[in-house]
C-alpha cells in the first residue's frame, strides 16, 4: 500500500466554516474586538480580520499595547465602506459599483486588504473611458496605483483632444501635466492642440501657475507648429515676463522634432476574417493603407473567433462583437450539415482595439450571443442589431445598446422583422436598417421603428454606407420575386454593379449609376468612406482567373464611378470570399508590416524558388 496521504480539500466544509463565522458575526457571538468608524461599532473576531488584512494582522500580533485593545477607532474610514470590507472578510462576497469603488479602494489600501484592492483596480481599469480617465489618472497617482495610472494615462493620450477642456484636466498637478504634454503618444494631428492645452491649464490659475510657465511651455514642440501659429505667438508680444520666457524658448528649441503618435495616423482599410480560404478559419485581421500601399497585421483577439461584427466609431474607436467559436468536441450526427453546425457556438463577446498596443481589450459582453451583428454608432451609443443569434426568430430581431461610459448593455425595441442578414447605417441621429427591399428607421429618442420607402430591387448581402444625408446600397445578391433564386447583383452582361441611393430628407430610393466593374464574386463589394470620399473596395473575379482588388470613387455631381486605385497582387493577397471591410485611422509604427506572400496556387510543382505572376517570372520573397 502507498504511504501517500490523501489531501483532497473538502470544499463543503470550507463553505460551512464561512457560514458559521458569518453566523457568529451576525449574532455577535465570541467576538473579541470592536472596530469603530464614524461612531458606528462593528463587533468582530480578531482571527478573521487578521486573516484578510495585513494591517490588522500586524496590529493584533505586534505584542504592543494596541494588540490588547478591545476597541479600535479607525480614522478617515467611513462606516458603509468598512461594513463592505468586513462582510467580505466573513463571506468572500464583494459588492462593487461605480459609487463605492473609489472609496472602497482607498479604505482597502489603508487596511491592506489586497484582494479587495485588486478587485477595485480591475473594476476601475475596465471602466476607464474618455469622461473619467483624467480624474482616474489623478486618483491613481494619489494612491500610487501604477497599473491603474498606466491605463488611465493611455486613455488620456488617446482621447487628448476631447479631455483637455475637462475640469479634471484643469486641476491636474504640475507633474502629471508635464508627464502628459511630454508624451510621444499623444493622439493629436497638430501640435497646436498641445499648445492650446498648455495655455488652458496655465490660464486656469494664472497667479499660482506662473512659476510653471517655462516648464509647461517647454513641452511644446515649437517647430511642429505651423508658420502662421509661430508668427502669431512669438511676434508682437507685449514686453513682460511671459513674452521673455516664450521668446527664449523659441530661440533655444532645436530645429527638429519627433512627431506625436497622432501625427503619424493613416486612414486604412481594415479587413476582418481576411485570408480565409477555409470557411472554418478563425478571426484574422489585416489593414491596407491606400496612401502607402502597404499591408499591416492586427493582433488576433483571444479565442478562436470568426463571423464577428465590426465597427469604427466617429471617434475612431474600433470594436468587434459577437461571432462564433469552435467547440472542443463536435457533436456527432448522421447529417453532415448538423455536424458542421454543432461544431460551433455563437458568443456574445465584445472587444475594443487598443491601437497603441495593437491588442484587443475585452469589454462587457453583449446580452445576446449572435453571429455577425450589424454594429452602428448613434448619439454616442453603440447598437448591436440582429445577426444569427440563438433562440429562433425573436432573438434574430433583438437589438441592444452599449453605453461607453458605464460599459453596460441594455435591450431596446426589437426589429420589426427577422433577417439572417441586414445592413445598418446611422444618419442624422437615426439608424436605418436594410434587407431585401425593406428599409426601417430607428429613433433612439422614442425607442421606436418606422418602415420607410421600399427599394426597387430585392437584394441581400449588399454593402451600405452613409455619405452626407444619402445612404448608398451597393452590390449584393438579387432575390427573385417568384423563385427566390439569388443571382449576382449586376447587369445582364455581368459588367457592372447595382447601386441604389436613399435620400433621407425625401424618403426616396433611386437607382444610381452602376459601378463599371467586370464580373465579380458576391458579396465582395464593400462601401467605405476614404479621405472624405465615398468609395467601394471590390474583388473582381474573372472566369478562371485569380481575384484582383480595386477601389472605385463616386463623383456625386456627375453621378459617376471612377477607378481610384487598382491594388496589385504583389501588395494584397487573396482575402478570400467572406471578408468584411471598414475604414479607420491607425498608427503604422504600432503595427507589424505584413510582407506579401504569393498564394499557394502560384507555386510551381517542383517547389522551385520562382513562380509566374502576371506573365512574369518572380523570385520568392526571402521571408516566405
Amino acid at each position: 500500500m502507498s504511504n501517500k496521504e490523501d489531501k483532497q480539500i473538502n470544499t463543503e466544509y470550507a463553505v460551512s466554516l464561512l457560514e458559521q463565522l458569518k453566523c457568529f458575526y451576525d449574532q455577535q457571538l465570541l467576538t473579541d474586538i470592536v472596530l469603530i468608524a464614524e461612531s458606528t461599532e462593528f463587533p468582530c473576531h480578531k482571527m478573521v480580520l487578521a486573516t484578510c488584512s495585513s494591517y490588522f494582522r500586524a496590529m493584533f500580533m505586534s505584542g504592543l499595547s494596541e494588540s490588547k485593545q478591545t476597541h479600535v477607532h479607525l480614522q478617515n474610514v467611513d462606516a458603509p465602506t468598512l461594513q463592505i470590507i468586513i462582510r467580505y472578510a466573513y463571506t468572500g462576497n464583494l459588492a462593487i459599483n461605480d459609487s463605492t469603488v473609489e472609496q472602497l479602494y482607498e479604505t482597502s489600501s489603508f487596511l491592506q486588504v489586497e484582494t479587495v484592492s485588486q478587485r477595485c483596480r480591475e473594476y476601475l481599469i475596465k471602466k476607464i473611458n474618455a469622461e473619467n480617465c483624467v480624474r482616474l489618472l489623478s486618483f491613481a497617482d494619489l494612491y500610487s496605483c501604477e497599473e491603474l495610472k498606466i491605463c488611465a494615462k493611455r486613455m488620456v493620450e488617446h482621447k487628448f483632444t476631447a479631455v483637455y477642456h475637462q475640469d479634471a484636466f484643469l486641476q491636474l498637478s504640475h507633474d502629471l501635466l508635464i508627464d502628459i504634454l511630454s508624451s510621444d503618444n499623444l493622439n493629436v494631428e497638430k501640435e497646436e492642440t498641445v499648445r492650446e492645452a498648455a495655455m488652458v491649464w496655465l490660464e486656469y490659475d494664472t497667479e499660482s501657475r506662473s512659476q510653471y510657465l517655462s516648464s509647461v511651455l517647454g513641452q511644446i514642440r515649437i517647430d511642429a507648429l505651423s508658420e502662421v501659429t509661430q508668427r502669431a505667438w512669438f511676434q508682437g508680444l507685449p514686453p513682460n515676463d511671459k513674452s521673455v520666457v516664450v521668446q527664449g524658448l523659441y530661440k533655444s528649441m532645436p530645429k527638429f522634432f519627433k512627431p506625436r503618435l497622432g501625427m503619424t495616423k493613416e486612414e486604412m482599410l481594415i479587413f476582418t476574417e481576411a485570408s480565409s480560404e477555409s470557411p472554418r478559419s478563425s478571426f484574422c485581421a489585416v489593414c491596407y493603407s491606400p496612401q502607402a500601399e502597404k499591408v499591416y497585421k492586427l493582433r488576433n483577439p483571444p479565442g478562436d473567433l470568426q463571423r464577428v461584427g465590426t465597427l469604427v466609431t466617429p471617434d475612431n474607436d474600433i470594436y468587434i462583437a459577437g461571432g462564433q467559436v469552435p467547440l472542443k468536441a463536435p457533436i456527432s450526427n448522421n447529417s453532415k450539415a448538423s455536424k458542421l453546425q454543432a461544431a460551433y457556438r455563437p458568443v456574445n463577446c465584445f472587444y475594443l482595439f487598443d491601437a497603441q498596443q495593437n491588442i484587443w481589450v475585452p469589454k462587457s459582453p453583449m446580452l445576446c450571443a449572435r453571429n455577425r451583428p450589424s454594429l452602428v454608432c448613434c448619439e454616442g451609443y453603440i447598437y448591436a442589431i440582429g445577426g444569427d443569434s440563438v433562440g429562433g426568430e425573436m432573438n434574430k430581431r433583438t437589438v441592444e445598446r452599449y453605453n461607453c461610459e458605464t460599459d453596460e448593455w441594455t435591450l431596446v425595441t426589437p426589429l420589426p422583422c427577422a433577417w439572417q442578414w441586414n445592413a445598418a447605417v446611422a444618419v442624422e441621429d437615426y439608424i436605418y436598417v436594410m434587407a431585401h427591399n425593406l428599409t426601417f428607421c430607428y429613433c433612439p429618442r422614442t425607442d421606436s421603428w418606422v418602415e420607410m420607402a421600399a427599394r426597387q430591387t430585392s437584394r441581400c448581402f449588399a454593402s451600405a454606407a452613409a455619405f452626407g444625408d444619402k445612404i448608398f446600397y451597393i452590390g449584393g445578391l438579387h432575390i427573385g420575386n417568384n423563385s427566390g433564386i439569388r443571382i449576382p447583383s449586376s447587369t445582364v452582361d455581368g459588367s457592372s454593379v447595382t447601386v441604389e441611393v436613399y435620400d433621407v430628407m425625401k424618403n426616396e430610393w433611386k437607382v444610381a449609376t452602376n459601378i463599371p466593374a467586370k464580373r465579380y464574386s458576391d458579396p465582395c463589394v464593400r462601401a467605405v468612406v476614404v479621405l472624405n470620399c465615398l468609395c467601394v473596395f471590390m474583388r473582381d473575379t474573372h472566369m478562371n482567373e485569380k481575384p484582383k482588388y480595386a477601389i472605385y470613387q463616386y463623383n456625386m455631381e456627375l453621378d459617376q464611378w471612377i477607378l481610384r486605385q487598382s491594388i496589385s497582387e504583389r501588395v494584397l493577397w487573396d482575402l478570400g470570399k467572406d471578408f468584411r471591410c471598414t475604414m479607420g485611422k491607425l498608427y503604422p509604427s504600432c503595427l507589424e508590416e505584413s510582407l506579401w506572400k504569393p498564394p499557394p496556387s502560384l507555386f510551381s510543382q517542383d517547389r522551385a524558388d520562382e513562380f509566374e505572376l502576371d506573365g512574369d517570372v518572380v523570385a520568392l520573397p526571402l521571408n516566405s
